[in-house]
């Protein structure tokens, strides 16, 4: 605990999770202020960060009584970068490095970031800032001029905030791009030559508290640090999605502005060398955080934890699979933090696969399935993976199911089909749409609705 006057502050240290061998220098810094009841939970989001290769103050902040609300900012300032100029990096001074979060941070602490930039030097002060909430709509006007740039996370229904940036965007001080989607104001003009970041970035979220962003922004539900939290009684579906959808966002941030950023496609594609070429459960878990979750979505197999994971690799998933076992790329997505890729799993179902259809004896049948693999990578290592396909188009191929036969409802054909599936995967236009619909004739002739005009 410090303190003076103005304010106490309690704060814990979060060294970087990421090997040293893996950073050019220093890790990055994050300032993570966050309110004293949300200790726990703070805690939780404060590891996933270090994971992500950040060293991470945490504090706790208690507004003092200083006789103007100035005074009272610049105390906060002093004692924040005093404390981190000694915590961080083994005592060796500010880091360039340095990004501040915040979670509901007081109205008469908004002036903060730019205490913070100038008491630690503004050569080598702040470099982005991320707010969870905003108590005040004055902020708006604030961020706006900030020399660094800003992501700001806000309830849908924090109505007098929004409006504050809005009025922002029409004097012309924040450009249009930094808002969601806004009827009349969205403009969708192109932009060329080099990307230049945006000053703010403000992104809402439906059916969340406004006044409690706390609840929230620590809700991430991905992760063995935060579940405790996030499934706690309380938090809502809506508090996890945003909880999982701000991080992503805030990471955006943290990424393009101080890093470390990771070669994400060549982190996942060893994973998956080890899965299938090497078949090496241990050099397969080696790629992965200490305690990672996968999810085959259609049969709920993989793992949850680095015990059951790795069980199920090597048990029922790096030695079961076909030998002619292949993957074959359909696209693929590059996120800030994941990688979504479209593929086609084939082989011929000569062994028994358990994490894909467990229960089932080889039927010696060819089986092609397109799958959706969503994979998220924490710093250098693989997190989660949620993985998708049909299993009703699998079980078809095997002759396991039968569209025609095997409904309980007489009379009645099940929209389901084989491997026409991954052929129109693999061939768009070779293989024709709306053939499970009984009725698509029926509006050949019904007239189109005429084209929009563009404004």
């Amino acid at each position: 605990m410090t303190s003076d006057q103005a304010v106490a502050i309690r704060h814990r240290l979060f060294p970087c999770q990421v090997s040293s061998s893996r950073l050019p220098a220093r890790a990055p810094t994050v300032i993570l202020c966050s309110p004293l009841s949300f200790e726990n939970a703070a805690q939780g989001l404060a590891q996933n960060l270090s994971e992500e290769g950040y060293e991470v103050i945490l504090f706790h902040i208690t507004s003092g009584h200083k006789s103007s609300q100035a005074e009272n900012t610049d105390a906060v300032a002093s004692v924040i970068v005093q404390t981190t100029c000694s915590q961080a990096g083994n005592g060796q001074g500010w880091n360039r490095y340095t990004v501040l979060v915040t979670i509901d941070l007081p109205a008469e602490l908004s002036g903060l970031p730019s205490a913070l930039h100038h008491a630690a030097g503004p050569q080598t002060g702040i470099s982005a800032y991320v707010a969870y909430g905003c108590q005040d709509h004055r902020t708006a006007n604030l961020l706006s001029s900030l020399p660094f740039p800003s992501t700001i996370h806000i309830a849908e229904n924090a109505k007098d905030v929004m409006k504050a940036f809005v009025d922002e965007v029409e004097a012309g001080r924040l450009d249009s791009r930094a808002l969601p989607f806004t009827p009349g104001l969205s403009k969708f003009d192109g932009a060329l030559g080099p990307e230049e970041p945006l000053a703010v970035s403000v992104f809402t979220y439906a059916n969340v508290s406004p006044t409690d962003s706390a609840k929230w922004a620590c809700a991430f539900p991905f992760s063995s640090h935060t579940r405790d939290y996030a499934f706690s009684s309380g938090v809502e579906d809506a508090d996890r999605s945003a909880g999982a959808t701000s991080y992503s966002r805030t990471l955006s941030l943290l990424k393009k502005t101080v890093g470390p950023r990771f070669p994400l496609e060549q982190l996942w594609d060893q994973h998956t060398y080890f899965e299938f070429a090497d078949r090496d459960s241990a050099r397969t878990m080696a790629t992965m955080v200490s305690q990672p979750y996968v999810n085959h979505v259609a049969c709920l197999t993989g793992g949850a934890g680095a015990e059951e994971l790795a069980r199920f690799y090597e048990h029922h998933f790096t030695k079961v699979s076909p030998p002619d076992t292949k993957l074959i790329p359909i696209s693929r997505t590059i996120g800030t933090d994941r990688i979504i890729d479209e593929m086609v799993f084939s082989c011929t179902h000569t062994t028994k696969l358990d994490y894909f259809l467990p229960g089932i004896e080889p039927t010696g049948k060819p089986l092609q399935i397109p799958m959706v693999g969503i994979v998220n990578l924490r710093g250098d290592k693989l997190a989660f993976e949620s993985l998708y396909w049909d299993q009703s188009n699998a079980l078809v191929q095997l002759g396991l199911l039968d569209p025609n036969t095997s409904a309980t409802i007489p009379k009645t054909t099940l929209p389901i089909t084989g491997h026409l599936v991954a052929q129109k995967i693999l061939n768009p236009y070779g293989v024709p749409s709306n053939t499970l619909m009984p009725n698509w004739s029926d509006s050949a002739d019904l007239p189109l609705p005429p084209p929009h005009e563009e404004s």
